[in-house]
């Protein structure tokens, strides 16, 4: 089994970051420094969405995305994640900057308005999902031979 490339990333980053399923997401507060050690470690990133992650279960915002073109014919690996981090960060910051994420959660997710009304502090729960790229080939798998059973005389 390969290793995840988010474990590539610093430890200090890591240890902030909350898995929702396979998927590693980090707080509104950390997002920009995860999307720049990324960049610097040439991770390229492919994008993300939010989401609202409770016991209970994950409500995603999907409309509130921020993924990242593909990589460009003859682009330069070391280019890719330098626009990937760029666009994911512009559109990461249009989003905090244009939309009421919260009001967004609350009137579409029965999930989130029932535990808000409850006193839960929903934006303790609000998380940025990343999803990264690697030019790393994955490792071929490995094929352990097989010796044929000795054959008794």
């Amino acid at each position: 089994m390969t290793e995840p490339i988010e474990n590539r990333l610093p430890v200090h980053l890591l240890e902030k970051s909350i898995q929702s399923g396979s998927e590693y997401g980090w707080r509104q507060n950390d997002f920009l420094e995860v999307v720049e050690a990324a960049r610097k470690l040439q991770i390229a990133i492919e994008g993300g969405l939010v989401q609202y992650v409770f016991e209970e279960g994950t409500c995603e915002l999907h409309w509130l995305h921020y993924y990242t073109e593909d990589l460009k014919p003859g682009e330069k690996w070391m280019n890719y994640c330098n626009r990937t981090a760029k666009e994911c960060s512009d559109q990461f910051n249009r989003i905090i900057k244009e939309k009421n994420i919260e009001q967004d959660a609350l009137k579409n997710f029965k999930l989130v308005k029932d535990l808000s009304d409850s006193g839960v502090a929903i934006e303790n729960h609000k998380l940025f999902i990343l999803s990264f790229e690697d030019k790393r080939p994955a490792p071929a798998p490995v094929v352990q031979a097989i010796k044929p059973a000795r054959q008794k005389r």
